[in-house]
Parts: C-alpha cells; structure tokens; sequence
C-alpha cells in the first residue's frame, strides 16, 4: 500500500515527460498554448484526432472495452482542457490588472 506521501510525489517516470517550463512555469505553458489556440478550436482539433483513432485500421479491433476506455479518456481530457481554459481566463484577467 502506497503512503500519501509517496502518491504526491512525482515520479521519475513522469519527471521524463514534463518539460522545463511545465515544472518551472506552468502559467506560461497555459499562455502559450491558448494564446494560438481558442477553446473552441481545440475542441474540434482533439474531436477530429479522436475519431480517427477510433477509425483508423488500426483500432478496429477494439473491443467494447478498449473504446469505452477510449472514450472516457476523451471526456476527461477534454474537461481538464476546459479547466485549463477558465484558469488562463483569470490568469489574463489578473494580468490585465
């Protein structure tokens, strides 16, 4: 059984995917990324990448499991991108100030 103290650290695996300014800066990251791309916008591009996981040859093997997992996994992507968004909107308003 893991400790709470082990769940809030990040692990060295993680470490290997997040880029300097995303541990150093992460405001500047949300900046960025929606400073080039509207909510909406994005909203389209991941739905676009998402079906054609879900059609390409590749994937038609999926069983019901792998593309309700499919699914969730977009749902909740999504709703963290919408996090993301609110939090840059504040951000920008606290910039503005």
């Amino acid at each position: 059984m893991h400790s709470t103290d082990n769940r809030n650290r990040i692990s060295a695996e993680e470490l290997w995917y997040l880029s300097k300014d995303a541990v150093e800066r992460p405001q500047k990251v949300i900046y960025e990324f929606f400073d080039n791309y509207e909510l909406g916008r994005t909203h389209d591009k991941l739905w676009e990448m998402f079906k054609c996981t879900l059609t390409h040859i590749d994937t038609r093997d999926y069983s019901e499991i792998d593309r309700a997992n499919s699914f969730y996994f977009y749902e909740k992507l999504l709703e963290l991108l919408k996090a993301d968004y609110v939090l840059y909107l504040k951000m920008r308003e606290r910039r503005a100030v």
